[in-house]
């Protein structure tokens, strides 16, 4: 049984979704922006890129756009098995502690569907649906907590917090996958890296768990803002991204680590396989990135709210490299925060 990346800003194979070999690659964008203004029609803050790994990957015409009742998106993630593509909402200015529920149509194509409202969905930066338990698990990192919505596929309003696991520590929890059973969160702050938890899916106690503590700790020294993470368990790779901010400059890069599961056995540091970084690469203020996980692709994608760009590297692709190709809308006024890669 081989499934497809999960993204969020997160993409993680879900073991329990069958494989249908239909050489398509989609890549679903969450956009941040949002209008105030009811005179003025909200911008799109979701889309489709059909075909992420043609040609056109940079054509406006190879991009379908869908304007949802978020006020604006930020983790994004897609699921076969479910059929659907949930989305958090940016909740700057505007309150909106939604969660946002699409069905996916046979093309790729988006339609409302339904929506989880709860005011501890407050921040969530991370979205992963894992269907051997039914249950939607999220980050929300205003909180530092692992949060849980049992059977979310068809709601349509208020529904309480499953579970909540509070992490109590000074590095933040920002992104997350799953993969057997096993919970791998992205931690965001000096020194941050990957939190790795095993027997946390199978908590089903509606408890409040507090100071959840991981089966096994990856540190990565020299970084500063770690978020989005995909995790390929086909090609065995983990990517991170990662930025430094000096002033008003930021400098972003992407972490790679092959050969992952021989990494993520112990505890400790751990060390970049690769590293893309440079001026070069475009990368300003990565957000999120997923990676292709099909046997021989060719690509890595990237969201960079601070180039307003969402960008294709080579997944051989090493430091000061040039993007492959890179995709912005609106001639660079939206603003692409999250990713979530449908490739089968």
């Amino acid at each position: 049984m081989i499934t497809t990346l999960i993204g969020i800003v997160a993409c993680e194979r879900d073991d329990d979704e069958p494989f249908v070999n239909r050489d398509f690659s989609r890549l679903y964008i969450s956009f941040s922006d949002y209008s105030t203004n009811p005179q003025v029609a909200s911008p799109t803050n979701i889309g489709v890129i059909k075909r992420a790994d043609s040609t056109n990957f940079a054509d406006v015409n190879n991009f379908q756009p869908f304007q949802s009742r978020t006020f604006g998106g930020n983790a994004i993630s897609f699921s076969p098995a479910a059929q659907r593509v949930f989305m958090s909402s940016i909740n700057q200015v505007v309150s909106d502690t939604s969660l946002q529920i699409f069905m996916v149509g046979p093309e790729g194509n988006l339609a409302n569907n339904g929506k989880i409202d709860n005011k501890h969905a407050n921040k969530v930066t991370g979205l992963v649906y894992y269907p051997s338990v039914d249950v939607l698990f999220g980050i929300d990192v205003s909180s530092s907590t692992i949060i849980s919505y049992d059977i979310p596929k068809n709601r349509t309003g208020y529904m309480k917090v499953s579970r909540r696991f509070i992490i109590e520590d000074e590095l933040l929890p920002w992104a997350l996958a799953i993969h057997n059973n096993i919970m791998y969160v992205s931690r965001n702050g000096t020194n941050g890296g990957v939190d790795i938890y095993e027997g946390l899916i199978s908590r089903r106690t509606d408890t409040l768990y507090n100071d959840v503590k991981p089966t096994r700790s990856l540190r990565i020294a020299d970084t500063h803002n770690i978020q989005g993470m995909s995790l390929d368990t086909v090609n065995n790779t983990l990517a991170l991204t990662d930025y430094t901010t000096s002033g008003t400059t930021s400098t972003g890069r992407i972490l790679l680590f092959e050969n992952f599961s021989e990494l993520a056995k112990n505890g400790g540091n751990i060390t970049p396989t690769r590293i893309i970084t440079g001026p070069n690469t475009g990368l300003i203020r990565p957000s999120d990135v997923a990676l292709d996980f099909k046997e021989n692709s060719k690509y890595l994608y990237v969201a960079d709210p601070g180039a307003k760009k969402v960008y294709r590297f080579l997944k051989t692709a090493e430091g000061d490299a040039e993007p492959d190709s890179e995709f912005s809308y609106r001639n660079g006024a939206s603003t692409p925060v999250g990713l979530s890669l449908d490739s089968r």
